[in-house]
């Protein structure tokens, strides 16, 4: 897998806005002030700007501890008070590693760790806060990471059918209609963290199979996918059956 992939799944939709998450787990901030601008507008919120609520000396403590306690920062909060009266607060969290800005002018964009983002959120909202704080105990980019990982490990397995680049993507792509229906270019990127484990699930065994020679070769792995990939659309078309009055 990539060093660094960015993943828009529902599973981070806020009001409407899906926030952007990086494997490395930051989240995207400008995203998150589009979504309080749209829900404020319905919700009738005053302004409030993610720049004001770093640059707010009253939050500068709970950061300091929130990072302290996820052992972000090993100094002590009276120097660390004394590196953002030196290089100001986003130059500070910058140094420790947790906040960043990427792209340039109308293609900028602040992203930072998730404790940090979850303490905004309650900042900016206490609404907010609530959608966004499970989003650190769930596994949405774990599953990611491992979906890309246990891919490269099936690719390894089916190394000894002699596989061409067109079987490659092939399986890839049978992958992908197994677990999400259809097949895009980035679709894993865009996957709840449900599909992702099921995803990881598929590669596993798929894995186990073939270096267990139960799966002799490629034909015979594509066949075992295609009976997956049937077992499963027939399942969904009979949930669909018991959903009609």
């Amino acid at each position: 897998m990539k060093t660094k992939v960015i993943v828009k799944s529902p599973d981070r939709n806020l009001f409407g806005i899906v926030i952007r998450q990086d494997t490395n787990g930051f989240l995207n901030l400008s995203d998150l002030q589009k979504s309080y601008n749209s829900e404020s507008i319905k919700e009738f919120w005053p302004v409030r700007r993610i720049e004001s609520v770093l640059s707010a000396e009253s939050n500068y403590a709970r950061m300091y501890y929130a990072l302290y306690e996820g052992e972000y920062i090993k100094t002590s909060l009276i120097a660390f008070m004394d590196m953002i009266k030196e290089k100001g607060i986003t130059k500070t969290l910058k140094n420790i590693g947790v906040y960043k800005t990427l792209g340039a002018r109308e293609n900028k964009s602040a992203w930072c760790n998730p404790v940090l983002f979850v303490l905004i959120s309650l900042e900016m909202n206490p609404k907010i806060y609530g959608k966004t704080i499970y989003w650190l105990a769930d596994k949405l980019i774990i599953n990611r990471i491992e979906a890309g990982n246990l891919y490269k490990s099936l690719t390894n397995s089916i190394k000894k059918f002699n596989p061409n680049g067109e079987q490659y993507s092939t399986l890839a792509k049978a992958l992908n209609y197994i677990v999400f229906g259809r097949h895009e270019a980035g679709i894993r990127n865009s996957g709840t963290s449900a599909q992702l484990k099921e995803l990881e699930l598929l590669e596993i065994k798929m894995s186990f199979a073939i270096d267990m020679n139960y799966i002799t070769s490629f034909k015979m792995l594509l066949s075992e996918l295609r009976k997956l990939y049937k077992i499963k659309e027939n399942i969904d078309l009979n949930n669909i059956k018991q959903l009609k009055p």
